[in-house]
């Protein structure tokens, strides 16, 4: 169980490093335009997770409270995506203040959305045989790692 618990903090700072790496390696590039790589892949982060979820209970063959602690794991990670996608809907912005705002919005959602799953993984994680937890582990992506 602490694993996973570093697993997911560690994943929540990896996130958070490459994609203002990403960002700023966009503005600075010879690519010019927008310099949003960096929002537009914490962004598309949480989708990810959300669809490697989606086919585990089949790969691994859940059953009764393995599925149940599935589906809210399914549940929190679909309500984490749409959050992010509300934070990153809209245009890019211009100015260096609106950016670092959309920013520290991105980010925060980010967060909150990792400090939701975190307890919801875990109760699923435990769950599992160690093979079962094998295969989690190298079927869920858990984007930034």
């Amino acid at each position: 169980m602490k694993s996973l618990s570093r697993y997911l903090v560690v994943s929540v700072v990896l996130l958070s490093v490459g994609a203002l790496v990403s960002g700023a390696l966009a503005r600075g590039g010879h690519r010019g335009g927008r310099g949003g790589a960096g929002g537009a892949s914490l962004c598309s982060n949480a989708a990810l997770l959300d669809l490697s979820l989606s086919n585990v209970d089949i790969m691994i063959k859940t059953t009764g409270a393995q599925t149940a602690a599935l589906e809210e794991l399914k549940k929190v990670a679909k309500e984490y995506s749409d959050d992010m996608s509300r934070v990153c809907a809209g245009e890019n912005p211009m100015s260096l203040p609106a950016k670092l705002a959309a920013a520290e919005k991105r980010l925060d959602a980010t967060l909150a959305g990792a400090r939701k799953l975190k307890p919801v993984a875990e109760k699923f994680y435990v769950t599992l045989n160690d093979e079962q937890k094998a295969q989690v582990n190298t079927l869920v992506d858990w984007p930034g790692l």
